[in-house]
Parts: C-alpha cells; structure tokens; sequence
C-alpha cells in the first residue's frame, strides 16, 4: 500500500509551507512494484474571455499537492481525469475557486468513482487521499482529507479538512497505529544534524522504508512542496557511493541518467533534495 506525512515546515516564519513524504512501493497480484508515483501536482487554471469572445485568456493558474493511498487504480485513474478538468475552467475575469471549492469538487468526482468502483473491486476500492496547499482566496495553507466511513450501513467517500498546525502530521497509508506512535515520537526528541525537526517526518517515512518489518512500505522517498508559488516535487541526490564526493539525481529510485535527463535540446532541471 504506502506511507504519506503531510506537515507545516516553518524553517522560514515569514514563508511556511506543507511538505509531503512517501513511499513508492505499489503492491500488486504478481507482486510489488517499486517506483510508483503517489505525489502528484494538480493545476487550477481559469480562463476568461478574449476579444474573441472565446474563453482563452488566462486570468489564475495555481497548483496543489494530491496524493494517495490505497487502491492505485482508483488513485491515479481519478487524479487524471481531474487534470483537463481543473485545468479548464471558465470564469468571470477575476475569479479563481478558493481550495475548499476545488477540495469539494475533487471530492464529488472521487466520491462517484468510489461508488462505481467499489461494486466491482469490493476491499480493492479502499483509498485515501489529500490535497493540499496554498489557498490564494484565504490566504493561508489547507488540506483537506478524502476517506471511506460507513454512514447508514453504506460505504462512502468522506472529505474533511485536517486542522495544520506546528508539530502535526497527517498520515494516510499502512500501519497507522505505529507510524502515527512514531511520528509523535519523533518530534518529541531534538534536531540533529542532517535530521532536523522542521523535516522529521520525511525521515520518519525513510526509515520505514528501510525497515523490513512493513513489507507493504518500501522502494524510495517522493518529497513535495507546496505553498503560495504552487506544488513542487523534488527529485533526490544521493552520493553514488557514500562517502565519495560523486553525486546521482534520482526520482522513485530511478536514476535519472542523461537519456532521461535530455528532451530535444532541454534537459531535465526540477529541483532536488539531500
């Protein structure tokens, strides 16, 4: 299934943001896959009308954090379908939905998949979501939390907004009793070097992964960013040999070598993280 922490790094009082971790591990029928993708950007863009009349002129492009946990299929399958449809919005000039309104339309699509997809998979339809960043109408950071719960014996997709605050996770994913144990505990001890507080869940989630006691969490970390300039992800650099000074970019545990670096003549060039 997977490990996600959402959290309020507040390195920078003057400019917080929401940090996202997680695992990539994908676990299937045949077995597990280990590079797949649960952090993705999820862009708002508005467009008004030209002097043509035609509703082509961009007037508010944002991005949020989306990630999940559970059924894959469900995951990813809703996550790109609502990509053309949010970032094809028709508006007065101006206007730009806050992201509470993109959070409650993000649940009407995924409540209706889950209704549908449910019937067929059964269990294989659970899932947990998020979304979550800067919300440029109310100024100030959000997330809002998308799960099952039985209401009158009937199974159905819940959204709720997750309180942020200093000190606080949200976790979505597998052995929540014990990773949530050992998020509090984490920050209960001190920053040390290479392992700050403002970031412990990320190494909360790293060690998980690394341990073989959670069969369930593992292959690499995905690491995101979201706050007022939109949802960033960030690959990862990693000596190739510790100790040496020689360093690799990586992104889910792939290398990224020239050959998926290079695009035409432009070149790969997101941010990345020790």
């Amino acid at each position: 299934m997977t490990a996600i922490a959402i959290w309020l790094n507040e390195e920078s009082p003057v400019h917080p943001m929401l940090w996202v971790a997680a695992d990539s591990r994908v676990t299937v029928q045949s077995g597990v896959l280990d590079d797949g993708a649960k952090i993705f950007g999820l862009s708002v863009v508005c467009r008004a009308p030209d002097g043509d009349g035609f509703f082509s002129r961009v007037t508010y492009a944002h991005s949020y954090g989306y990630c999940f946990a559970g059924s894959t299929l469900m995951g990813q399958n809703s996550y790109l379908a609502l990509v053309p449809l949010l970032g094809n919005l028709a508006a007065a000039e101006g206007y730009f939905p806050s992201l509470e309104d993109t959070a409650r339309y993000v649940h009407r699509y995924l409540a209706r998949s889950f209704d549908d997809f449910k019937v067929i998979a059964g269990p294989g339809a659970m899932l947990e979501a998020a979304l979550f960043g800067y919300c440029h109408r109310t100024k100030r950071l959000a997330t809002f939390r998308f799960f099952p719960r039985m209401e009158a014996d009937t199974l159905v997709l819940t959204c709720l907004e997750w309180n942020v605050s200093s000190g606080s996770t949200l976790y979505l994913g597998d052995e929540k009793a014990k990773m949530e144990a050992r998020l509090v505990a984490a920050y209960q001890g001190e920053s040390l070097p290479g392992r700050p507080l403002s970031r412990i869940p990320r190494y909360v989630i790293q060690d998980s992964v690394l341990d073989d006691s959670f069969p369930t969490i593992g292959g690499d970390i995905q690491l995101g960013v979201a706050d007022s300039l939109g949802f960033r992800a960030f690959a990862l650099c990693k000596p190739r040999v510790v100790g040496q000074p020689q360093a690799v970019i990586s992104y889910l545990g792939r290398e990224l070598t020239p050959e998926l670096m290079q695009v035409g003549e432009a070149f790969v060039a997101g941010p990345a993280m020790v």
